[in-house]
């Protein structure tokens, strides 16, 4: 699969996460060309509300912050969508 990394992403990432938690986002990226939902070796979990028939939303779990992923099954293309903080990104 195709991994496609929005701008405000990187942005982000560089902003609030530290350097090993920055290698770890790009080894997850590595990883997840491979395999959409490398569940064993990283804490990923589906957004719940956020399936529908052609894609799936994915959270992957960094420290204090959460990064969030969309797989378009159609097009082979996985989508990194934001990283938020946890207080924040959780609509509740």
């Amino acid at each position: 699969m195709k991994v496609v990394i929005s701008k405000d992403v990187i942005k982000k990432s560089k902003k609030i996460l530290k350097p090993s938690q920055r290698r770890k986002l790009a080894e997850f990226l590595k990883t997840i060309e491979k395999n959409s939902f490398p569940k064993p070796s990283y804490d990923v979990k589906p957004v719940k509300g956020e399936r529908t028939e052609r894609t799936n939303t994915y959270r992957f779990r960094l420290g204090d912050d959460r990064v969030f992923y969309t797989v378009y099954w159609d097009e082979n293309l996985i989508v990194v969508t934001d990283i938020k903080p946890r207080e924040s990104a959780y609509g509740r």
